[in-house]
């Protein structure tokens, strides 16, 4: 008897507690957006090698020849959150 009793009991008392649910109903006074801001990082490089200039020998037997070669610097960049992603509000029209 316990078994359905309560079970009843709960039955009969759901109107009383969803009724004052249904007298807070309010009405939209502004909308947003949920907007993600990427990340934003600081870099920097830091010398490696420098640039150089060099005189090489190319070729085989009679086509050989002497030439200028240019290698650029080497850098190495790294870089440092500054400000880690996150999402903000924006302000947007309302779809309701």
């Amino acid at each position: 008897m316990k078994k359905i009793a309560l079970p009843a009991l709960a039955l009969a008392m759901a109107p009383f507690f969803s009724a004052p649910a249904a007298a807070w109903e309010g009405h939209v006074v502004e909308c947003f957006d949920k907007v993600y801001v990427a990340p934003e990082y600081k870099y920097t490089k830091h010398l490696v090698k420098h640039a150089k200039t060099k005189l090489e020998h190319r070729g085989k037997g009679k086509h050989m020849q002497v030439v200028r070669v240019h290698y650029p610097a080497v850098y190495e960049q790294s870089r440092t959150l500054v400000r880690a992603g996150h999402y903000v509000m924006k302000p947007a029209k309302c779809h309701h």
